[in-house]
């Protein structure tokens, strides 16, 4: 048999499967009431064996997305409700619309008071910061960690609503606030440990890591967050021209 195109990583060859099978049901390639193929014709096509097959077969059954059927074969289920994607704008107003509605997860609030993590070239510090780290939710699904700084002088404006509310909305509501400019970064990188058990998806899953900083208009920054968003709720839209 020749070596398959799923064993150039180090994850188990039974999840890269699962997850090749759990992207072609969420795509439509295998839609509601199909019958998978049979175990021989997947092994053959992704060149493992067929106790493999079998292993991420009945994963996606306990998942609720496959269910054997006597006489049948192994059936696709219907679909749980889709994942509503979350963009990252590039207009800051946009941005602060897509975060309206959501929740902090408040009982994991961390709070403290702390130096802003940045290199001397990336900015100019306020003279402190309250710091904030926690988990935002959709839906009652929680989709991203993140850790705030926030200037001192602006944090206590509204301390209380900091708190319980999402930030970014708290600041585009005051017009006392000074936001001069926005900088977003991301790169793609994979879960670890501690961000798979606050958000509930697996190590090794794709996530976004965000950092976003607001300046004032004397050029300090007011806010920094470092985000990392699960990668099924992030998209990307960036207009490119002509």
């Amino acid at each position: 048999m020749e070596k398959s195109p799923l064993s150039h990583t180090r994850t188990a060859l039974y999840l890269q499967l699962a997850e090749t099978m759990r992207q072609r049901i969420r795509k439509g390639m295998w839609k509601t009431g199909d019958v998978l193929p049979s175990y021989e014709t997947m092994a053959k096509e992704f060149q493992v064996a067929r106790v493999t097959i079998r292993q991420a077969v009945k994963m996606l059954e306990s998942e609720g997305l496959l269910a054997p059927r006597r006489g049948l074969g192994t059936t696709v289920l219907s679909l749980p409700d889709p994942v509503r994607p979350l963009p990252l704008h590039s207009r800051f107003a946009d941005l602060v619309d897509t975060y309206r509605g959501d929740r902090p997860v408040l009982e994991n609030v961390e709070e403290s008071d702390g130096p802003l993590p940045i290199a001397p070239q990336e900015g100019i510090p306020a003279e402190s910061y309250h710091h904030i780290r926690r988990i935002h939710s959709r839906n009652g699904e929680r989709y991203c960690v993140i850790s705030i700084h926030l200037a001192n002088d602006v944090f206590n404006r509204h301390p209380d609503l900091f708190r319980e509310e999402l930030v970014l909305p708290v600041m585009a509501d005051d017009p006392a606030i000074d936001i001069a400019r926005v900088n977003q970064s991301m790169v793609i990188s994979k879960c670890d440990l501690e961000t798979a058990m606050q958000i509930g998806i697996p190590i090794g899953d794709p996530v976004a890591e965000v950092r976003r900083v607001i300046f004032n208009s004397q050029n300090r920054i007011i806010y920094l967050a470092d985000v990392t968003y699960r990668g099924d709720y992030i998209r990307l839209d960036m207009e490119l021209m002509p």
